[in-house]
């Protein structure tokens, strides 16, 4: 009876009583969207990078490195000459050291040439069905790139030059799919893996197209040893010519031939995007770091290090969003409060009618009470199914820029503590109404119509 009776007092004030609930559910909306967004974004930095300990590679940005290889949601800061880190990849006190070879893409999908431990050790991976690459242009894809893409075990496709999506195609090698990992909520879903061999072998074969001496086969290093040594200018010139002629001819009927290519290419120089390094010892961390500043070319990021201070400078707008949801729903509390005072003032007559019939001094207050309650209860529902589902809009397009999976389907502990919250605002807002109706005097407002 209570509640059928303050529901009707509710909806006899539609503008007002709708405009509590719109702030109420806003105010929720931006902390529960700023809430869920944040909430993920962190748990997915620290999966990500639980088991990496130092990542190495070209001198530049440490976020920057940080976040193109470990996250893959930047470029490269450059790279690294493989034979070089071997003091780093044999350092005693260094339990693993993963390349990773960046360049690539399929359809805007990062190609990532590495190792088998990349999969099995840092993010514990398992095959859904085939099996890992044992040969170069073999890959190994995730989850969300065989669902998104549509691609199955044995289809082949071309790799693109570059992160992001390209047009300049690798059409002199097919990429061939031989195994799908199963999902696991980390980066791996999102990546298509391969050897390094693989990368070597596509990018080693436009070097050489292009004249490029970036990448040069052991013949030619050989060629160039032989210049050095020999004084004769002729003789240079016609050793030139003649070793030209035999490269010109050599690609011409090998060139798609990757096994051929890759027993040509220098190892000398062979190049790598980064290291990921997993310490063996605790020592690890004050000398791995230094020894990757002090080599030529490269430089260590800790992730964890690097991962804060992005926090950190998230942090502040997020406090910011935050401040501003609780000024809404100060505001809605103050809404609900004046509607709520004059709907009093116009129903003054009415209660002492109430009185006269029967009706307790507790049972007006309850109503009351009753009235700021279920305003204030439904204004935090229509928030969090707003919220929900607006996150998960958000999140489709979230996970096509960025390649990552976020969602509006997770229930937060918070959102127990926004109902509570939502039930004290609501009978907050009713307090001082409900004390105005208990102390109406009946005969006083029944003669002269006033409180």
């Amino acid at each position: 009876m209570l509640l059928k009776l303050s529901w009707k007092n509710i909806i006899s004030r539609p503008l007002s009583s709708g405009l509590s609930v719109l702030l109420i559910s806003s105010g929720i909306i931006i902390i529960l969207i700023t809430s869920l967004t944040f909430f993920q974004i962190n748990e997915k930095f620290e999966k990500n990078a639980a088991d990496i300990n130092l990542v190495v590679g070209a001198k530049g940005s440490r976020l920057q490195l940080v976040l193109c290889n470990i996250y893959h949601v930047d470029q490269p800061t450059g790279n690294i000459n493989y034979a070089s880190t071997s003091i780093i990849r044999n350092h005693p006190f260094v339990r693993q050291a993963i390349p990773l070879s960046l360049g690539d893409n399929y359809k805007s999908y990062r190609i990532v040439g590495t190792t088998h431990q990349y999969i099995d050790s840092i993010y514990k991976g398992s095959l859904s069905i085939g099996r890992k690459w044992s040969q170069p242009l073999e890959v190994v894809i995730g989850s969300s790139v065989a669902d998104k893409l549509g691609l199955n075990v044995k289809d082949e496709f071309i790799g693109a030059h570059g992160i992001g999506e390209s047009v300049h195609s690798h059409d002199e090698f097919n990429y061939k799919v031989v195994g799908i990992l199963k999902r696991n909520n980390s980066v791996l879903d999102n990546l298509i893996l391969t050897s390094l061999e693989s990368v070597w072998v596509v990018h080693g074969l436009e070097e050489k197209e292009k004249g490029s001496f970036e990448l040069k086969s052991k013949d030619e290093v050989e060629h160039e040893k032989n210049n050095d040594q020999d004084s004769h200018h002729h003789h240079d010139h016609h050793h030139s010519h003649d070793s030209h002629h035999h490269h010109d001819h050599h690609h011409s009927h090998d060139s798609h031939d990757p096994l051929k290519i890759l027993s040509e290419l220098d190892e000398s120089q062979l190049e790598i995007t980064s290291l990921l390094i997993k310490y063996g010892s605790s020592r690890g961390k004050f000398t791995v770091p230094a020894m990757a500043n002090n080599s030529n070319g490269m430089m260590g990021a800790e992730p964890s290090i690097e991962i804060q201070q992005l926090i950190q400078l998230i942090e502040p707008a997020i406090i910011l969003l935050k401040n501003m949801s609780l000024l809404v729903v100060v505001i809605a509390t103050f809404s609900m409060f004046i509607a709520m005072f004059n709907s009093l003032k116009d129903r003054k007559y009415e209660i002492a009618l109430m009185r006269v019939a029967g009706a307790s001094k507790a049972q007006i207050v309850i109503s009351i009470l009753f009235e700021g309650l279920i305003v204030s209860t439904i204004g935090c529902i229509f928030g969090l199914l707003f919220s929900h589902f607006g996150m998960e809009i958000f999140s489709k397009y979230l996970s096509e820029s960025y390649h990552y999976d976020f969602t509006g389907f997770l229930w937060l502990e918070m959102e127990w503590w926004l109902l509570l919250g939502s039930v004290i605002i609501g009978m907050i807002s009713a307090l001082y109404p409900a004390y105005m109706a208990y102390k109406i005097d009946i005969s006083k407002t029944l003669s002269t119509n006033e409180l």
